[in-house]
């Protein structure tokens, strides 16, 4: 199919048919013949009798054939040169008397001629300018599919081309170099261990036996044929993943580090500061009891003791805060239970829980990990959301344990979470606490409609702890200090 004409594609003909080939031999022959029929017409009109002259027309029709050949062979410039050349001939054939020639049929026969040389020269300019274009245009392609060749193989990542059955047609010299010289003509399912051929395949991450991993970015391409061929692009991120498996390894070194931190300073606030308050207490209790100081003094040490038990008491809300003794003595639903409380008599948010499925021990880093998170979870929404009341789902199912924290407050645009993970860093610390146990970290939040926090943590069933061993074995001094203040 070819395009149509331009505008510019006629002023560069019009341009043409003002230049013609007066440098060609042929041209000139052509002009010849169109002298030789313009003369023997004229003397055939003046020397022979009306009776003995050509028949009207015949003559001038003999122009078509110098004419069509000039157009064929030159286009619009020989024909139009060679139309005009002639009319110009025939003008004193034109001026004879009417008993000699025959003006009236000569010019309607030239003015033929003109038309036909006109429309023949024009149909052979277009189809010389159509098949400029396409030649243009094929060497074009032959120039892009060189570039792309050179691109193809010069590029450091490995790329291959699949047919549509799977079989690698094409390899760039990184892909034979890394997976053989003889991959062309395997089946790429069978060497790559997944489905080349498949629409979703890209972003896919493959690890391969030479212990490189790779992302898989696929793109699909017709042929002339009809048939759906696919090129294969393998980016290698094998760095980006060791990387990453270390960042993620020093981010739980952290975390570990942090919560045997705070195990051991919550224990050493127990066992030294908090045990010498509340013996200090007890001793200004019974200093104030005696008969034998006065009573202003008695009332002093009471108001002292009660100083040392507030201080105490603060001491204690700090151990807790560190480390919930709930949690390792009893679990993950009584230590969130315990939070929610003390949440709520501290800020006045409602809070409800709801637990499903059969509420059993886990490993002492899952239940840490997501106490942690709904903890997080829950100090955000009470500094930053002004919300009415806060739901929690706890949920216990055969592979996961699944929580849902959920409020009614002041949300953000979702579309700018990233920029709120900036600024506040417990959410990383939700999302990487989530994947150091295998699990899946989601927000959902909206300006007016509240945030949505949704983890889910595999269980290892072999880990999995009976709740009542946890009950049976209570820290007694703990709890006596517990009821003491």
């Amino acid at each position: 199919m070819t395009s149509r004409p331009t505008r510019s594609d006629y002023i560069a003909v019009l341009r043409r048919a003002a230049h013609p080939p007066i440098h060609e031999l042929r041209f000139w022959i052509l002009q010849s013949s169109v002298i030789l029929i313009a003369v023997l017409h004229l003397f055939a009109d003046i020397r022979l009798d009306n009776s003995l002259a050509f028949p009207e027309g015949i003559p001038v029709a003999l122009l078509i054939v110098p004419v069509g050949y000039a157009a064929l062979r030159y286009g619009l410039s020989g024909s139009a040169a060679t139309a005009v050349w002639a009319s110009v001939l025939w003008l004193p054939d034109l001026f004879l008397p009417r008993d000699i020639g025959h003006s009236a049929s000569d010019i309607i026969a030239l003015l033929l001629v003109d038309g036909v040389g006109f429309f023949v020269g024009q149909r052979v300019e277009a189809e010389r300018i159509a098949s400029a274009r396409v030649e243009s245009a094929a060497v074009e392609l032959m120039a892009a599919e060189e570039r792309y060749r050179q691109l193809f193989h010069a590029n450091s990542a490995p790329i291959f081309v699949v047919d549509k059955s799977g079989i690698v047609i094409d390899a760039n010299l990184a892909c034979r170099t890394s997976f053989g010289a003889d991959i062309i003509g395997q089946n790429g399912t069978e060497v790559f261990g997944i489905n080349i051929v498949s629409e979703s395949l890209s972003d896919q991450v493959i690890s391969m036996k030479d212990g490189h991993d790779y992302r898989v970015n696929s793109v699909r391409l017709a042929t002339g044929s009809g048939d759906i061929e696919a090129q294969v692009v393998l980016e290698d991120i094998t760095r980006e993943r060791i990387e990453g498996r270390r960042i993620r390894h020093y981010a739980e070194l952290v975390v570990r580090a942090e919560e045997e931190q705070r195990l051991q300073l919550s224990r050493e606030l127990h066992d030294e500061p908090l045990q010498i308050m509340m013996h200090l207490a007890r001793r200004l209790e019974m200093l104030a009891e005696r008969r034998d100081i006065p009573s202003d003094f008695g009332e002093m040490l009471l108001e002292l003791r009660q100083h040392v038990l507030d201080t105490a008491g603060g001491l204690r809300a700090i151990a807790i805060g560190l480390r919930p003794p709930a949690l390792d003595q009893l679990g993950l639903v009584p230590a969130l239970r315990s939070l929610f409380a003390d949440l709520e008599d501290q800020t006045g948010l409602m809070v409800s829980v709801e637990i499903r499925g059969t509420a059993v021990r886990l490993a002492s880093e899952v239940e840490l990990g997501a106490f942690r998170i709904v903890q997080e979870s829950a100090s955000n929404v009470a500094k930053h959301a002004d919300a009415g009341t806060l739901a929690v789902l706890v949920n216990f199912d055969a592979e996961f344990l699944r929580l849902e924290i959920s409020d009614n407050g002041h949300g953000f645009e979702f579309e700018r979470l990233e920029e709120h993970t900036g600024e506040h860093l417990g959410v990383i610390g939700m999302r990487e606490r989530a994947r150091s146990l295998g699990g899946n970290f989601e927000m959902r939040s909206s300006i007016d409609g509240g945030t949505l926090v949704s983890v889910s943590i595999p269980i290892d069933k072999s880990s999995v702890r009976d709740e009542f061993l946890a009950r049976d074995h209570p820290t007694d001094e703990w709890n006596r200090s517990e009821q003491e203040i």
